[in-house]
């Protein structure tokens, strides 16, 4: 399904979490998921070697176990407050923005303050840039 839309992948999604057993329970992620890892400001992709939301939907519809991703330095996964996406002009789960265009839309560097700590995102390499904001 190369070409499927989001309601033919949320179905599939369902049907292959129904006929395994150890699916059973998930459900489509309603949005929550990253349709894509490229900086919606300079298009540079955050997250090379990790997967977008189409394939990991369609990977799990088709019977796959796991989605293996690999990230390393050259990644910039991260998670910052709600107040500082929001004061970026961001949207929940309205895209990605590498540091630099973040840091662009809010007139200034980040901080490590500035970062979620709760989340696993904020607990992953990345890019000496992420790095060195995120005070670490």
């Amino acid at each position: 399904m190369p070409n499927a839309t989001d309601w033919e992948l949320a179905q599939a999604f369902e049907k292959a979490a129904s006929q395994d057993e150890s699916l059973k329970g998930l459900t489509y992620p309603d949005g929550h998921i990253t349709e894509d890892w490229l900086c919606i400001d300079c298009g540079i992709n955050t997250a090379p070697g990790v997967h977008d939301g189409k394939t990991v939907l369609r990977e799990f519809a088709l019977g796959a176990e796991s989605v293996t991703d690999h990230i390393g330095q050259d990644t910039e996964m991260y998670m910052v407050r709600d107040a500082i996406w929001k004061g970026a002009g961001m949207q929940p789960f309205g895209g990605c923005l590498c540091v630099l265009c973040l840091e662009k839309r809010l007139g200034r560097k980040l901080k490590p303050k500035d970062f979620d700590w709760t989340h696993s995102f904020n607990d992953l390499p990345g890019t000496e840039r992420l790095l060195s904001r995120r005070g670490r």
